[in-house]
């Protein structure tokens, strides 16, 4: 009897340890293929900006079989370069550690701060390139120390700032002053502003004596149609400006410029600045009217420029490249451009 029962008891002991160890096997089998399972996968590319105080976990991973859960190792965002994040991913109760490589990038430039946007100065005053300057600072590296644009290899140095543009103080004009700055990590930021310099004298130049230009016909009439002439040099401002240029469709230099605003209402007058200044007849500065040809030149009167007169001291033309077709005061042009009206014809 007794044996019987210790029999049954070893039987029955036996089928509960190997379903217990079933179910066990059963459960690890599972648990290690929803293990498996779980994956993460992270972009090609895995990048964040210096000093970012949060983001988005998401952004760094491209596809999830699972749920992320949390961070478990984060990255020092303070630290430039490669770095390893340990992230934990769910599946019900199975838990996984999958590591992502992130890389922490400075891609901001140097902040480059001026003191002026424009600055006037009368011909002959001291000025110093770097006294407009006041601060030229990078958010990792801090103050960036000064190199003379002589010395700079553009292609090797980093972690510097320069200034190009000279200003001749003895001669009027308008100099742009450009300063560059370049982090460590190559990263550049550039800054433009003007130096003006102006005689002291606010006097429109007439013709000079050696110029043939002397003998005005202030009473001649205009031969076209001036307001056709000027309503079109109105609606050309902002075009491009574009050497040899004579057209809406490719650009106006200067002379280009005044030539194609005459053929337009009819009459065929020279191309270049050189011949404009002869074309008409010629009148004074002090009687030009709207639609006059304005020639500029040196004060050995050799022509440099040509300009379509609108009244009012105004006038329009064909600047540079970086300006277009623009409406200028004829004074201020003649403080910043070093050069003066030397005829004003009327055709």
């Amino acid at each position: 009897m007794n044996n019987d029962i210790y029999s049954s008891i070893k039987k029955y002991s036996v089928i509960a340890i190997s379903i217990c160890l079933i179910m066990l096997i059963c459960y690890i089998f599972e648990y290690s293929m929803v293990y498996r399972s779980i994956k993460v996968t992270a972009n090609s590319v895995n990048t964040l900006e210096y000093g970012s105080s949060k983001y988005d976990i998401r952004s760094l991973v491209k596809d999830v079989d699972g749920e992320v859960l949390s961070v478990k190792k984060d990255i020092d965002t303070n630290v430039v370069g490669k770095q390893e994040m340990v992230v934990v991913a769910k599946k019900g109760e199975v838990a996984k550690e999958i590591t992502l490589s992130v890389e922490v990038k400075d891609t901001v430039a140097p902040e480059i701060k001026i003191k002026e946007e424009n600055i006037s100065l009368t011909v002959g005053e001291d000025f110093d390139v770097l006294n407009n300057l006041e601060s030229v600072a990078d958010k990792i590296d801090g103050n960036i120390e000064f190199l003379d644009n002589n010395s700079v290899n553009e292609e090797a140095d980093t972690n510097y700032y320069t200034v190009y543009g000279e200003v001749n103080n003895d001669v009027a004009g308008v100099y742009p002053v450009t300063v560059k700055a370049v982090d460590k990590y190559g990263n550049l930021s550039s800054i433009t502003y003007n130096v003006e310099v102006v005689e002291d004298t606010n006097v429109i130049s007439t013709p000079v004596n050696n110029t043939p230009v002397v003998n005005y016909n202030n009473d001649y009439i205009p031969t076209g149609d001036v307001n056709s002439l000027v309503d079109l040099a109105y609606s050309l401002v902002g075009s491009r400006y574009v050497s040899g240029g004579a057209s809406p469709e490719v650009g106006f230099d200067c002379s280009g410029f005044v030539h194609y605003l005459y053929s337009r209402i009819g009459i065929n007058i020279s191309r270049s600045s050189t011949a404009q200044m002869y074309e008409g007849v010629a009148v004074s500065y002090d009687q030009a009217m709207p639609g006059d040809i304005l020639s500029w030149g040196y004060v050995d009167g050799s022509p440099t420029h040509s300009a379509l007169y609108i009244g009012n001291g105004q006038m329009i033309h064909a600047t540079n490249p970086s300006m277009g077709v623009i409406v200028s005061d004829v004074a201020s042009w003649t403080r910043g451009s070093g050069t003066h009206v030397i005829a004003v014809r009327r055709v």
